[in-house]
């Protein structure tokens, strides 16, 4: 759990230093499946102003009410629906981030669960960040070369095999900007991530626990030099512009 907090509040001071380019001011911001609200605390530390979070898991609501967050909790999603209860909100969001989220919803539900979020805040609602999983990464390779070995734990650790939710889906760049104008969003900026810290490698993947540590930092150093270099990061991250009006299920 420590190593996977210093890999989100890295995050978060990256992505606010490059939110910060093209809303110099943000503020309003709603972090959609918030979790522990790792994220909004690091908001918080960075000045952004007015802040809240979402999330189905009451401990979480609990945890981000307990640090002064203001915190919603969500309903299950209906289908292609998922209903906020805005009226528990003490402001209007400008910004909404889908952090580590979208992977989760169903597939056939993706594209309408995410277009009918943006349009529940129209119309104050102006950007859009997502952070997803892609497939193009190195550990994930790695990881299905290991599972066509016949190692599959670490695979099955990415899908969260077991867990609620699992990962539905992986992404790549082109899927996901494909995506983006079927919801009503216009891609404004886009770079990739590690998702994990190379030191700490052991920490996160369960399946190389059994390893010498000294073995596994090493590993972790090397993938993520490699994935560095060669552009092969765990993640991506999307910021997106809202564009009027959001398109329809049919588009």
């Amino acid at each position: 759990m420590a190593s996977l907090r210093a890999t989100r509040e890295r995050q978060a001071r990256r992505l606010v230093e490059r939110l910060r380019r093209h809303i110099p001011e943000p503020s309003r911001l709603l972090d959609f499946g918030a979790g522990r609200g790792w994220f909004l605390e690091s908001c918080q530390q960075a000045g952004v102003r007015e802040l809240a979070g979402a999330d189905i898991s009451e401990l979480s609501v609990g945890l981000m009410r307990d640090a002064g967050i203001p915190a919603m909790r969500l309903p299950l999603p209906e289908g292609g629906h998922w209903p906020l209860p805005l009226e528990s909100l003490p402001f209007r969001p400008r910004i909404l981030t889908l952090l580590d989220v979208v992977e989760h919803f169903p597939g056939p539900h993706l594209a309408d669960m995410v277009r009918h979020l943006v349009t529940q805040l129209a119309p104050e609602l102006e950007w859009v960040v997502l952070k997803v999983p892609v497939a193009s990464g190195l550990l994930y390779r790695t990881s299905r070369l290991m599972s066509a070995l016949g190692t599959s734990q670490l695979l099955e650790q990415l899908y969260q095999c077991g867990t609620f939710p699992p990962h539905e889906s992986y992404f790549t760049r082109a899927s996901m900007e494909a995506l983006l104008p079927r919801v009503g969003l216009e891609l404004v900026d886009a770079f990739g991530d590690l998702d994990f810290e190379p030191g700490s490698l052991a920490e996160r993947a369960h399946a190389l626990r059994r390893v010498p540590r000294p073995l596994v930092a090493l590993a972790g150093n090397s993938l993520g030099a490699v994935a560095t270099t060669l552009g092969l990061q765990d993640s991506y991250i999307f910021i997106a512009r809202v564009v009027r009006p959001v398109p329809g299920p049919s588009a």
